[in-house]
């Protein structure tokens, strides 16, 4: 129990100086930064593999003065193929959002087929410009093959135009097909969407229907540090494009780093779901933005020196540096995670952590998935259902001690789609929904 209260009073003392600091330095921190382990307390005496978590809170933006103007571009597809419901669809979902910007904000819309057209020039969100753009909108026919690359190259013209002038920089594309057109292969759109982000923009991805390439798409959000999605009913349009720009609209930070670092003999195994650069002792985990009152996690395994019993030692730094958004300055936060060794074993469990324990099963069936995905392509279904079910077997030993809640669903759930796998294949809609699927969990991307 003094062990207990020794940690919760070093824990208040910490907070009250982060708010100390803050208040010297004249400017209340608009990030909460949580760092915490899996297992905070672990059985003495033996090495012990735990999972940190580090959790970044934004401050909730309440006007519309708070937040720094948006310079988006839409990006959409009007090849044959979109013809009919889904480019109705899509001219819904893009007035939709280009009615939720402010007079501040900048919009530009490009169309593609084999041809990119700039339908709307960066330009003032006014009430005037947003009118015209939804009546030139309106006017959309479906033609033509598919250049998506083409198409974002005109974007980020349009968008390089103002991007001094303090914008957050956001392009959605949206497309129904392969890249038939100029530039086709996954590499292309993994090195432009690298050099984008590079420019401080940001893509997210819609892929509509069964016939777009999911790798193409999810390798583009991710390069470009983006959301991504796979809609199969174009129905769902304007709601993901009104979420979508929800988050553009509600940036709190920019160019976010996260750095571990061990101490007293620990040592970093790995990251869990989303990726982290490993270089020795140093672990720095990089997001472009983060999203007023939407949590983001990053999650890394740590190996645990042994240890006395009651012994109370920092097993790891957290080092945060962001950007407030509309700032140029960075700011920096640090915190330090303990751990406690003890010979009880109900110390052990009693001090587990099942919400840290549950983000970690999903990030690791996140992975799983993406593995399955890899052997299901060279034609192996076994392989692939053996790589789904040996994460059953990883999450049980690691916390089944915490209960049914914390493993028996999602182990139930990856169970059935190991044997589906295994007798059918994965199916291209499957597929598709276990890239997407994996793309958003591992990146805290929220569903829309």
């Amino acid at each position: 129990m003094k062990t207990v209260i020794k940690r919760i009073l070093l824990s208040l003392a910490f907070v009250c100086g982060l708010t100390a600091s803050a208040n010297a330095k004249g400017y209340t921190e608009i990030l909460r930064v949580d760092a915490a382990l899996d297992r905070p307390v672990v059985p003495a005496n033996q090495v012990e593999d735990v999972v940190v978590q580090i959790k970044i809170r934004p401050e909730l933006v309440h006007s519309d003065r708070e937040r720094p103007p948006v310079n988006l571009s839409l990006v959409l597809d009007r090849s044959g193929s979109m013809s009919g419901q889904k480019i109705e669809q899509t001219i819904q979902a893009a007035e939709v959002a280009v009615g939720r910007l402010g007079p501040r904000d900048r919009v530009s819309v490009i169309i593609y087929d084999n041809e990119v057209d700039t339908l709307m020039p960066s330009q003032l969100a006014s009430s005037e410009s947003i009118a015209e753009i939804k009546r030139r909108l309106r006017g959309i026919k479906a033609r033509g093959n598919t250049a998506i690359y083409a198409g974002l190259n005109q974007a980020a013209a349009e968008l390089r135009r103002f991007k001094d002038e303090g914008y957050i920089q956001r392009m959605i594309l949206l497309s129904d097909g392969l890249a038939n057109h100029g530039p086709s292969k996954v590499a292309d759109f993994r090195s432009l969407g690298r050099a984008l982000a590079g420019e401080d923009m940001v893509i997210s991805t819609i892929g509509l229907g069964l016939g777009f390439n999911e790798d193409i798409m999810t390798t583009l959000a991710q390069a470009g540090q983006g959301n991504t999605y796979f809609v199969e009913n174009a129905d769902e349009l304007p709601r993901i494009f009104a979420g979508e720009l929800g988050d553009a609209l509600n940036v709190a930070a920019t160019d976010i780093e996260i750095i571990v670092r061990p101490r007293g003999g620990a040592r970093i195994i790995k990251s869990v779901g989303r990726e982290a650069e490993i270089d020795g002792d140093t672990a720095r985990f990089r997001m472009p933005q983060i999203y007023s009152g939407l949590d983001k996690l990053a999650l890394l395994e740590v190996r645990a020196p042994k240890g006395r019993v009651g012994a109370v030692e920092d097993l790891i730094e957290v080092e945060v540096n962001y950007v407030p958004a509309g700032e140029k300055r960075a700011r920096t936060q640090q915190v330090s995670v303990p751990i406690t060794y003890t010979e009880e074993v109900e110390q052990v469990v009693a001090a587990a952590r099942k919400d840290i324990a549950q983000n970690v099963v999903a990030n690791r069936i996140a992975e799983a998935k993406e593995e399955a995905i890899a052997y299901a392509d060279a034609g192996d279904r076994q392989m692939a259902a053996s790589s789904l079910r040996s994460v059953v077997g990883k999450i049980s030993a690691d916390y089944g001690f915490l209960g049914e809640d914390v493993v028996a669903a999602p182990s139930a759930e990856i169970s059935d789609e190991a044997d589906q796998v295994e007798n059918e294949g994965l199916s291209n809609a499957k597929r598709k929904s276990f890239r997407s699927d994996s793309y958003q969990r591992m990146n805290q991307q929220s569903v829309k």
